[in-house]
């Protein structure tokens, strides 16, 4: 799951930068005349500005949107991790105390691998992105 986040970051990274790219492209007119003195004048296409200024909004909102996320998995990522703990070192406890006697390690053990799966799956649960 990490290494598909961090594809996808490069990918929306990458695309955010030709959409950027794109917006620099030709325009339906000049932008720049030579004034014939070896200098030259300005003159811009207020439209192709504004849309450029569009495409760099959009650009900027979605390589936002991608490292919003990002983030929200490695929350996730956390949790579960967090839950995994409680849950395998609850599930010993219980597990040890149910199992019959002779057998209380053996009770501990499963106990905390189901702790474990139960913990984890619980605590990602809570953190959808």
């Amino acid at each position: 799951m990490r290494n598909f986040v961090q594809k996808s970051s490069c990918l929306a990274a990458v695309f955010a930068i030709a959409l950027a790219a794109s917006a620099c492209g030709p325009t339906n007119g000049p932008e720049v005349i030579a004034d014939g003195k070896g200098g030259t004048t300005t003159r811009v296409d207020t439209a192709s500005v504004q849309v450029a200024e569009n495409r760099a909004a959009d650009a900027e909102a979605r390589a936002a949107a991608a490292e919003a996320k990002i983030q929200c998995e490695r929350d996730r990522q956390a949790a579960s991790n967090r839950g995994a703990v409680v849950g395998g070192v609850t599930g010993a406890i219980v597990g040890s105390q149910v199992a019959g006697d002779g057998a209380k390690s053996e009770g501990g053990a499963i106990g905390a691998v189901g702790g474990i799966l139960a913990g984890r799956q619980i605590a990602k649960k809570d953190h959808r992105c």
